[in-house]
């Protein structure tokens, strides 16, 4: 039951297309959320972001990795000349606990939504220069 309810918050976030409509959450513990992940839904605010096999932010996640410094590696799959091909993103910790950094996709913030560190996780990617064009969204679950 939750799964579709978050599908659900996910599409109704980031179908809004509007600037900083993203709240992300309180107090992110990084630790917690290390281990295997899988993408359940995915949402943009433009369809041509995740419309096709290879489009640059249909992207898999697979697992989530705290660094020393306090970020997160992600690992995901994407796909790549008709195969699949894993990548890793390094993802900085900044000021705000649950915001990272990225350079990578095209894109350069990370936010997570919400998560329970056990059964989901809700996160959007956002190009900040373009947030009504470039605005992806993810529920992970395990």
């Amino acid at each position: 039951m939750k799964c579709p309810l978050l599908a659900l918050g996910l599409g109704l976030t980031c179908g809004t297309q509007a600037i900083n409509v993203i709240q992300t959450m309180e107090d992110l513990d990084v630790q917690k959320v290390a281990g295997t992940w899988h993408s359940m839904a995915m949402a943009a605010s433009n369809v041509s972001l995740l419309e096709a096999e290879n489009a640059p932010l249909r992207v898999n996640v697979e697992e989530l990795k705290p660094t020393p410094e306090g970020g997160l590696e992600i690992i995901l799959q994407k796909r790549e000349k008709d195969r699949c091909a894993q990548e890793k993103i390094l993802a900085e910790k900044t000021e705000i606990p649950a915001v990272f950094k990225i350079n990578s996709l095209g894109e350069n913030k990370i936010s997570v939504l919400d998560t329970d560190y056990e059964n989901f996780l809700l996160f959007c990617m956002e190009n900040t220069a373009h947030p009504e064009d470039n605005l992806a969204c993810q529920c992970l679950g395990p």
